[in-house]
């Protein structure tokens, strides 16, 4: 009876291990699932994160690209502009020295018409 009373007691002890060891294996497990949900949750969030991240850099390259264009084309429009001003001051030069040269005819023939009109008052 004694032997049938140790072995029980033998069981029972084995029966309590168990049953802690399956208490301590279900807080981990427990515990492992909290930490897969909050591992998934942070790699939505992150997720979420490199989507608007991406979005943003697709912005800022097409705003770079249309900012690209645009200083081309005011590059271009300012190349068309030096030649318009130079061939604008090609040609005021060119009205500069046909205005003195058309003084200069005008007070020649001014002052042969005075030399005339004193010769014809001498008269």
């Amino acid at each position: 009876m004694d032997k049938f009373k140790e072995k029980l007691a033998n069981l029972r002890a084995e029966a309590d291990t168990a049953y802690a060891r399956a208490e301590t294996a279900e807080r981990d497990l427990s515990t492992a699932k909290a930490e897969i949900t909050a591992k998934e949750q942070e790699a939505v969030s992150l997720n979420n994160r490199i989507a608007n991240l991406e979005a943003q850099l697709e912005k800022a390259e097409t705003s770079g690209a249309e900012a690209k264009a645009k200083v081309r084309e005011l590059d271009l429009k300012v190349e068309e502009l030096e030649r318009q001003n130079t061939k604008l001051a090609k040609d005021h030069e060119n009205l500069e020295a046909k205005h003195e040269t058309l003084t200069n005819e005008h007070l020649k023939i001014k002052a042969d018409l005075d030399e005339t009109m004193a010769a014809l008052d001498g008269l």
